[in-house]
């Protein structure tokens, strides 16, 4: 039985469900100010399970709005200040919470050859056990990078490598559980959009990987309200912050208070996939010169050139193009030797 108090805890956070809850007629969509004192009260543990999971899904149902994402994200914001500080400048912020199905992360081999420039990057997921996908953070593992379990590490990778991966348990137990409601639920929540919003520890620049059509211009739309500084958006390769080179992307950019998308054109005209062929040795391979992969060419090609975009201010797709050349060729080829 709970207590009194309990009962009054809870009792705060019932209002919300009530509102998304009302039915067809009675039922809104939470304020801004609304959504961050919901996701206030979760992250102080003062709701039970089942008001969060019930929560959640109502959203889900009909897939936040703006105003509810940038209501979580500066509750989220908020709490994540007042943890220890990292003590170190963090240039991109880049979540990768979706995993691959049919390909490779190339994107890690963007990021890496980013921070081989000296970029500070730090890169956030979340593992789903049993799922038919491969998540960044066993690459990372698999490759023989560290994965990061607290800030002093974190600070000092990016010292070393500038590069740092952490997992999101490891940035906060709380938003880990709440990921992991998709054991019970079955689905994901909008939690997943937070993640990539929330950018934890306060990087100059941030890209957002997304997959639902519209998820795009939510994500734009918030970081306007949120008056952040610089952000790159895009639908990308299974929900990564990677550029399909098979597809045509169209990138959503909010910098210097402004937003603007422009629509790059796929790089491949036949379909190079190799779903087939997951062996972490084509990232490897590729990644010091040894065998040119063809998917892995353009889908780093083009992901290094969209973030180098954002980072130096380069609108044109040919000039971020020539960006990359530069990148490219100062990767520290003997980055993964200690595997080989």
């Amino acid at each position: 039985m709970m207590s009194s108090t309990q009962i009054r805890m809870t009792n705060d956070f019932t209002q919300y469900v009530k509102i998304l809850g009302r039915g067809k007629k009675g039922a809104r969509s939470l304020t801004a100010e609304e959504a961050e004192h919901a996701m206030n009260l979760m992250l102080s543990g003062q709701v039970a399970p089942e008001q969060s999971g019930a929560f959640w899904m109502l959203i889900r149902i009909r897939e936040e709005t703006v105003e509810e994402t940038v209501g979580f994200t500066k509750a989220a914001r908020d709490y994540l200040s007042k943890k220890e500080p990292l003590k170190a400048k963090v240039d991109l912020d880049w979540p990768a919470y979706a995993g691959k199905r049919n390909e490779l992360p190339w994107f890690l081999l963007a990021a890496i050859a980013l921070a081989n420039t000296g970029v500070n990057i730090v890169m956030h997921g979340h593992t789903f056990d049993g799922e038919n996908r491969i998540y960044v953070e066993y690459v990372i593992q698999q490759l023989g990078l560290a994965v990061c379990h607290s800030r002093t590490q974190l600070k000092q990778e990016l010292i070393d490598r500038h590069f740092a991966y952490i997992p999101l348990a490891d940035i906060d137990a709380s938003l880990g559980s709440m990921m992991d409601l998709k054991y019970v639920l079955g689905l994901r929540s909008p939690v997943n959009t937070v993640v990539r919003m929330m950018n934890p520890f306060s990087a100059a620049h941030s890209v957002h990987g997304v997959f639902h059509r519209g998820y795009d211009q939510l994500h734009l739309s918030a970081c306007e309200q949120l008056g952040d500084e610089s952000v790159l958006v895009f639908r990308g390769g299974n929900g990564e912050a990677e550029v399909n080179p098979e597809r045509d992307v169209a990138l959503g950019k909010w910098q210097n208070n402004v937003a603007s998308w422009s629509d790059w054109p796929k790089a491949e005209k036949e379909h190079k996939r190799l779903k087939d062929n997951l062996d972490l040795s084509r990232l490897t391979d590729h990644w010091c010169g040894n065998q040119l992969d063809q998917f892995g060419e353009q889908a780093v090609r083009q992901t290094i050139a969209s973030v180098a975009g954002l980072l130096y201010g380069v609108t044109s797709h040919e000039d971020c193009l020539v960006l990359v050349d530069d990148i490219w060729s100062k990767r520290d080829r003997a980055y993964f030797d200690h595997i080989l």
